[in-house]
């Protein structure tokens, strides 16, 4: 028994030599010469019977209530250990490996839009049929935990018919909308996107992520009603009349927004070997003028797509199929699928002139063809017919290139697992 007892004491005066080092490196700037004269000789002390094979358990106990309790007059925050200050350390270490990870290996990304569809998922609109028929907590606690899901209602405060707040622009009318800050998770800051709808012509607000297509939603929710435009009574804008009428307590629109998927992204394969055609990529955008808004504007954002063509090819878009240098791409499936049309994939399309002052760049028609300048890559969307990308806005800049996305780890669906 004896044996036993002096061998967890040993193990605990061990301990108490680590916090005596760490004392004396974070503390001797502040502590006299005299007391690190006496520190000095209690850890020695100290060490001299943990070393000894016939020391005493007496001994050893009153060699570290003395190192004890000098620690405890000269460690300052250092010693006697605290929770936080015990905790601290391992949060902060554990913080830089995370960041160290993040930084240089492995970058988590959530997928905003449906560019990539049916591949991967951006925030898709869960519309529920019987908008009065609120799903229970327990419910609304699983779809979140496994899809992400985030439940969205607007109960109307007053009775009338459901309109829709326009507002004209270059192009003609669009939703009127305006950025407003909000929460992330109840702490991180963000920006939303607020809407406006008008019930009996009294204003009703739904706040949901800026890069949510409200517009989806909010003709999903009407889906049987004929909307018309007419001009809001004693103002100069416009509406659109679902022609839909409510009652106070009556839910105007529920619908969850499940969250899209979330990937990890190799941000080192890169380093060692070049981008190939058929990799799903991410890439900064603060590289290529008139990505968002227009020419000339510049934004820095990730953005994932294909590589649909690298330096010193020619594309072309010939009946729903990429080509590449007069051939069939293969290199990915979404290639093959695209071609075929099969199921969800609809083919390659030529990019649409929705905005005059901002024309379309590549692969605008048939037989045209786009020649890859060296060091470029040209990004497209598998969900061709609703995908932003090099049609629209030209080449991605090697230097923009960030890495390959390699596994979707949330949420559980069928699209679990490795990245196509």
């Amino acid at each position: 028994m004896l044996v036993v007892s002096v061998s967890k004491q040993k193990k605990v005066a061990r301990e108490l030599l680590q916090s005596a080092q760490k004392v004396y490196h974070y503390r001797r700037d502040l502590t006299s010469e005299g007391r690190l004269a006496e520190l000095d000789k209690a850890v020695g002390e100290v060490d001299g019977l943990i070393r000894d094979k016939t020391t005493k358990e007496a001994a050893l106990v009153a060699a570290i209530d003395r190192l004890d309790a000098l620690l405890c007059r000269i460690g300052g925050k250092i010693y006697p250990k605290t929770f936080w200050n015990d905790n601290f350390e391992v949060a902060l270490v554990a913080a830089i490996i995370v960041i160290g990870v993040r930084t240089f290996f492995f970058q988590p990304f959530i997928i905003p839009t449906n560019s990539m569809f049916p591949t991967y998922s951006g925030m898709k609109t869960v519309v529920y049929e019987d908008k009065n028929d609120a799903p229970s907590v327990v419910m609304r606690t699983i779809r979140f935990l496994t899809l992400g899901a985030r439940h969205k209602s607007l109960i109307a405060k007053s009775d009338g018919t459901v309109q829709l707040p326009m507002e004209q622009t270059a192009n003609g009318t669009r939703l009127y909308v305006r950025q407003v800050k909000g929460k992330k998770w109840f702490v991180f800051p963000t920006v939303l996107a607020e809407y406006t709808l008008l019930v009996g012509g009294v204003p009703h607000t739904i706040h949901v992520p800026a890069d949510f297509d409200m517009q989806n939603a909010l003709f999903e929710s009407f889906q049987d009603a004929d909307p018309r435009l007419i001009r809001v009574a004693g103002g100069t804008g416009y509406a659109l009349d679902f022609d839909h009428q409510v009652s106070v307590g009556d839910a105007v629109l529920r619908f969850d927004i499940t969250l899209g998927d979330a990937l990890f992204v190799d941000r080192i394969s890169y380093h060692f070997k070049r981008p190939e055609a058929g990799d799903p990529f991410v890439f900064r955008t603060g590289e290529i003028p008139g990505i968002e808004g227009g020419a000339g504007n510049i934004v820095d954002k990730y953005y994932i797509k294909r590589i649909g063509g690298v330096g010193g090819e020619k594309l072309e878009i010939k009946n729903g199929a990429l080509l590449a240098n007069g051939e069939p791409r293969s290199e990915a499936e979404a290639f093959g699928r695209n071609e075929r049309k099969e199921g969800e994939y609809k083919g390659y399309v030529y990019p649409t002139q929705n905005d005059p002052s901002n024309p379309p760049q590549l692969l605008t028609a048939p037989g045209v063809t786009a020649d890859l300048p060296a060091g470029t890559f040209v990004a497209l969307g598998d969900n061709s017919a609703n995908s932003l990308d090099s049609r629209y806005w030209g080449f991605v800049p090697e230097k923009s290139v960030i890495g390959k996305a390699i596994f979707i780890y949330y949420p559980f669906t069928k699209r679990w697992g490795l990245a196509e």
